[in-house]
């Protein structure tokens, strides 16, 4: 039996007290974002298991294949998201939801959102 002790992380609004890493250009290079991830790490099967806190101002992107699957909980703010054939969901506080990794729409954030997430990446 394994006896390496391996917690359960709280996900809360302000990431447990821990630092968050500095603001960054996002990929679109439109808007700022930042991370603190609380669990980082590849597990046994192909891929990588991320859970954390992530924020960012206001943004549009464009996503051409969801490049992990991803379960998301509103903290703060909202966003607009329209899948590639013009469904239209409207996601703010307290709601949850998945993004499949391939998934191909526009991702519309009116304002600052503060979001926790689990993603599965495969490598």
């Amino acid at each position: 039996m394994n006896t390496e002790n391996i917690p359960v992380i709280r996900l809360t609004p302000d990431g447990n007290g821990a630092a968050f890493g500095p603001w960054q250009d996002a990929a679109s290079g439109k808007s700022k974002e930042r991370f603190l991830n609380l669990y980082d790490a590849p597990r046994e099967l192909k891929g990588r298991t991320r859970a954390g806190i992530w924020e960012g101002s206001a943004c549009v992107e464009e996503i051409d294949g969801y490049s992990a699957d991803e379960l998301m909980v509103v903290l703060e703010g909202s966003c607009v998201i329209t899948d590639a054939a013009g469904h239209e969901e409207v996601f703010s506080e307290g709601d949850i939801f998945f993004m499949p990794m391939g998934f191909r729409g526009v991702w519309r954030q009116p304002g600052h959102m503060k979001k926790s997430f689990m993603m599965f990446l495969a490598d």
